[in-house]
């Protein structure tokens, strides 16, 4: 494995390992109805402070489809708001690309991403974050590509065997008039 790999599957690790040591929240998030469930989940804490992107990531993944639509609301609000909130930007690039989201759209996440990769204010966690997310959006690009070509084949495929089909029936009929005939008139096919 070359170092790119090693640094990616230790990239990896360390935020699965971070995932591990999260303390799980006590209220459910369908219960939350303002527009910022997600950062209002851990206001049980002493520090109002907003979570984390891996517990944005955990909290927002579990959220019914209209808490996560407030919340991309909010966040997209906050980032026409102030352009340079990096925050607010990562929040939206992950509500377009985490796997749990039922916002997932990669083609309106990869350009948010790519953005936030050349950014250098952000934190290690969220450089890594953003990475892992920009190369999974990148990979549902190609794959999302890939399946559009392999099912255009396949109706392609599907079309020219409807037509052989046709072809193959039409001379079966053919074939059985050509019979029905020479049995009629039983001359007709020994004269030649």
């Amino acid at each position: 494995m070359n170092s790119k790999h090693l640094v990616s599957l230790a990239i990896a690790g360390t935020l699965l390992n971070a995932c591990a040591h999260q303390p799980q929240s006590t209220g459910t998030l369908e219960k939350t109805s303002s527009p910022t469930a997600v950062s209002q989940v851990n206001s049980h804490k002493e520090h109002h402070t907003e979570p984390n992107l891996l517990e944005f990531i955990s909290n927002f993944s579990e959220l019914s489809l209209e808490l996560q639509k407030k919340e991309l609301a909010a966040a997209l609000q906050k980032t026409s708001n102030n352009n340079n909130d990096l925050q607010q930007k990562t929040r939206v690039a992950i509500i377009y690309s985490v796997p749990g989201s039922k916002l997932r759209d990669p083609l309106k996440a990869q350009p948010l991403l790519d953005e936030l990769a050349r950014e250098k204010q952000l934190s290690k966690e969220e450089s890594a974050i953003v990475s892992i997310l920009r190369d999974n959006a990148a990979e549902t690009t190609k794959l999302n590509q890939r399946l559009r070509e392999e099912l255009r084949r396949a109706e392609e495929n599907q079309q020219k065997a409807n037509g052989l089909q046709q072809k193959l029936d039409d001379l079966k009929k053919i074939e059985r008039t050509m019979m029905q005939k020479s049995l009629k008139d039983p001359n007709r096919s020994g004269s030649k």
